[in-house]
């Protein structure tokens, strides 16, 4: 301790002290120097950090500047299988332990494990959706705000040829023909007739009579006869009320046949429009709106004269024909449908239904005719493929 204790004394003589203080001159001066080395380095990084982080949004400027119109909608169209990948991807997954799973965890596909082929075409999904990724967001980005970064690219692009503003006009067409649907699914609840003051004087006396009825039982566990019949004569105008109300609750007939005008008009306007249009993109969209089967509605007169021309007249076998045709008639119309299209790759994968791989390394043509439509469905393909292609494809 002694030993400890000599050492830590303070310097005793001017010498000793002039050394000391040269020591902590030349410390300081040695610290400002490291902390000027530090703010020069920190700063560096700095710099280096920003032009990398604007490096990285010129290059998604610079891509968003050399994507189409059409490139930037189907981007933001596939991305919608990219859900379970985005999962795998923050998880640190192997997505083609994803795959596996699929067929282990899933009695209606008829295979025990994915094919060779099949994997190599979910890597090239996943290596998709990672570009799509990379394109437009960041590692911190969730599903929903990386597709809603896609369709904001889409939206900041112009459409430039005839068929871009075709499938501008589609989209909006269908906007506006959602909005009509909406206001009919609507009409269909039923509104009362009573005003606003009515309504609420009901109201008030339906309270008021509950009150009463409260206090005649005033927490007591056993009821004269004389208040069992008041209770019950509370019961039957609070009854009696509460059917007045539901009673005022009408459907407006009128406003829903008038709705149904409207949107049989706006499809009529719509099919007019189709027979303009050869853009395959727009074909599908409007197609597929067309001969849409819509359960709480009349059939269109659109709908009608494709019954008439090709006697397919159950609704639920057109809806299933639908997926089949409306995507052949776009084929004709040049949409992808080669071996590595997002068509083929949905049926390759089960992106939207079950797996098949026979469709792997195949056109969608080949997949069709050679496996997916059945013998008994081929005559009527052909007939509703005929009848698009002669009223829209001409």
């Amino acid at each position: 301790m002694l030993f400890y204790y000599f050492f830590q004394q303070p310097p005793t003589n001017k010498k000793d002290i002039e050394s000391t203080s040269s020591q902590m001159a030349a410390t300081q001066i040695i610290s400002k120097e490291k902390n000027k080395v530090n703010k020069k380095t920190t700063e560096k990084k700095t710099k280096i950090i920003a032009v990398e982080t604007l490096s990285i949004e010129q290059n998604k400027q610079e891509k968003i500047a050399q994507i189409d119109y059409i490139t930037a909608f189907r981007d933001w169209q596939y991305f919608e299988n990219c859900y379970t990948d985005i999962e795998d991807f923050s998880n640190d997954k192997d997505p083609l332990n994803t795959l596996a799973e699929r067929f282990a965890d899933n009695p209606r596909e008829s295979q025990q494990e994915p094919t060779s082929q099949q994997n190599y075409y979910y890597q090239y999904h996943v290596d998709m959706c990672k570009n799509l990724i990379n394109d437009v967001g960041d590692e911190t980005d969730n599903y929903y705000q990386i597709r809603q970064k896609l369709n904001n690219r889409f939206l900041t692009i112009l459409p430039e040829t005839d068929e871009e503003k075709q499938l501008e006009k589609s989209l909006q067409m269908i906007k506006q023909l959602n909005s009509y649907k909406t206001e009919y699914s609507q009409a269909h609840r039923p509104q009362s007739n009573l005003s606003l003051i009515e309504a609420n004087e009901i109201h008030n006396q339906i309270e008021s009579l509950t009150v009463d009825m409260m206090r005649v039982y005033n927490g007591s566990d056993w009821l004269s006869p004389e208040q069992t019949q008041l209770i019950e004569e509370y019961s039957d105008k609070i009854e009696s009320l509460q059917v007045s109300i539901n009673e005022s609750k009408k459907i407006n007939t009128e406003t829903l046949k008038n709705l149904e005008s409207v949107i049989d008009t706006y499809l009529n306007t719509m099919d007019i429009f189709l027979q303009q249009v050869q853009s395959p993109d727009a074909f599908i969209l409007m197609a597929t709106e067309l001969y849409k089967v819509e359960y709480l509605q009349k059939e269109s007169t659109t709908l009608k004269i494709l019954q008439s021309q090709t006697a397919i007249l159950d609704s639920y076998y057109l809806s299933l024909l639908n997926k089949i045709t409306i995507p052949l008639v776009a084929c004709s119309m040049n949409y992808p449908c080669d071996a590595e299209s997002d068509l083929i790759m949905s049926y390759c994968l089960g992106l939207k239904d079950s797996m098949f791989n026979q469709a792997c390394g195949a056109s969608l043509e080949e997949f069709y005719f050679n496996f997916y439509i059945g013998a008994n469905q081929l005559n009527d393909v052909n007939n509703y493929f005929n009848f698009l292609v002669n009223r829209y494809a001409n």
